[in-house]
């Protein structure tokens, strides 16, 4: 029996929540500004145009509209008795407004992936593919709902992980608002130190500083969204650095904390991608010139290699370590096309 999914906000997430949940055989419909409808259904992200109106009787409404919209459509959106959820990056204030206009099957959810390209013809199929999907459900949501909703984020390829809202949105504040702003406010530091001091910056600075490259209108639509938890997330921060400035001339102290930052540095990786001994790293060393990771990118995913995670590892201006999160089944097999192709492939222990 066919299933009827409505995605309101075509864009780059919701053009790929639909494309992925018709591969798992749902009837996607789209509510979007025409020419983004267009497009969608160009490239098999809808099946169809549709309305609010219309939505309110799908099966399931997926949020993907920027942040900001999202409390605005949930008024639009009721009443209905459709099951809803929603994929914005902050929680308490949308769940409190699904409750606050008595939408009785909401749950609210929060794909950690996405790509720095924007619009849905960017949407991809296997975007939350072994990727962590936040999913808030509260002491009003019943068992049957989440269920349902976790079952569809599994259907999407992704990884349903249940987290209160207000914790969620004190990660978010801390893992990924934070840096942000971080890098917002060392790029300002350096520039004032000197006009010429962003020439003079190396590889960890940049890497550091890298997010501070982003898109200003949504950063500034995602963090006013998150100012509560923010604010505090970023008086724990003044405090670390408080301490820290404390400590500076005691040389045993300061070795101990960037002890303890090496053993949380090695934790990470389990928001992103599931690392729980089903996946590895292989570091490649590259060149730093144009096309260099497509090349890798490419021969991976021409072989049906999956690519769960990259990040740059930067060693100088010419060369750069890209590390790849594979499958550990595929491990071997990417290595011995990797090394065919010209390049050094080391597995990370």
């Amino acid at each position: 029996m066919s299933r009827t999914l409505a995605i309101i906000g075509v864009g780059l997430v919701g053009g790929s929540v639909g494309l992925a949940a018709r591969t798992a055989s749902w009837e996607v419909v789209g509510v979007d500004d025409p020419a983004v409808l267009e497009k969608a259904a160009e490239i098999g992200a809808v099946d169809r145009a549709s309305t609010i109106k219309e939505a309110r009787g799908a099966d399931l409404v997926v949020l993907a509209a920027p942040i900001s919209r999202i409390a605005a459509l949930i008024g639009k959106l009721a009443p209905t008795d459709a099951l809803v959820t929603d994929v914005a990056s902050t929680k308490m204030k949308i769940v409190g407004e699904a409750e606050s206009r008595g939408l009785r099957h909401f749950v609210g959810g929060h794909p950690m992936a996405g790509s720095q390209l924007a619009g849905v013809a960017n949407a991809k199929t296997d975007l939350f593919k072994g990727a962590r999907y936040f999913l808030t459900p509260t002491a009003k949501t019943t068992p049957e709902d989440y269920r349902e909703v976790a079952q569809f984020v599994r259907e999407l390829g992704a990884i349903p992980t249940a987290v209160d809202p207000e914790k969620h949105d004190l990660l978010m504040a801390a893992l990924s608002h934070l840096p942000h702003l971080m890098a917002a406010a060392l790029l300002k530091v350096a520039s004032d130190i000197s006009p010429e001091a962003l020439s003079f910056a190396g590889p960890s600075f940049r890497d550091l500083t890298r997010v501070g490259a982003s898109n200003p209108g949504l950063w500034s639509d995602i963090l006013a969204e998150n100012a509560p938890a923010l604010g505090e997330a970023l008086g724990a921060f003044a405090g670390a650095m408080a301490q820290l400035g404390s400590e500076i001339k005691d040389r045993q102290a300061i070795e101990e904390r960037f002890r303890d930052a090496r053993a949380a540095y090695d934790a990470l990786g389990g928001i992103l991608v599931d690392k729980s001994g089903e996946n590895v790293e292989i570091a490649i060393s590259v060149e730093n010139r144009p096309g260099v990771f497509a090349r890798v990118t490419t021969l991976m995913g021409s072989n049906s290699i999956n690519i769960l995670d990259l990040y740059v590892r930067h060693s100088n201006t010419e060369r750069a370590a890209l590390v790849l999160t594979l499958d550990a089944g595929a491990a071997e097999k990417a290595q011995d096309l990797l090394r065919e192709a010209g390049f050094n492939a080391e597995l990370l222990s």
